[in-house]
């Protein structure tokens, strides 16, 4: 399995979104991003993705995606390193 740049920063998104509604969750993040992430997008991460989570402040949270790099033409994303905010 592999992502692409929009799912990349779909996944993002809608873990920074339950973790604005939910502190349990927000903690989760915090602590086990992987599992986080399979619990909103029912997914494993793809092979050579690694997640680290930052607190950045009471509503927001900074999530590095390592191992992405988007790749030309396609889109697609290969090995490297992304911050999506």
């Amino acid at each position: 399995m592999s992502w692409s740049l929009q799912q990349a920063y779909a996944y993002v998104n809608k873990v920074k979104e339950r973790a604005a509604e939910d502190e349990a969750y927000r903690l989760l993040a915090l602590s086990d991003p992987e599992l986080a992430f399979r619990l909103v997008t029912g997914e494993s991460l793809p092979g050579g993705i690694v997640l680290s989570v930052r607190d950045d402040g009471p509503d927001a949270l900074d999530i590095v995606v390592h191992g992405l790099q988007e790749t030309w033409p396609t889109g697609e994303l290969g090995p490297d390193r992304a911050i999506l905010e």
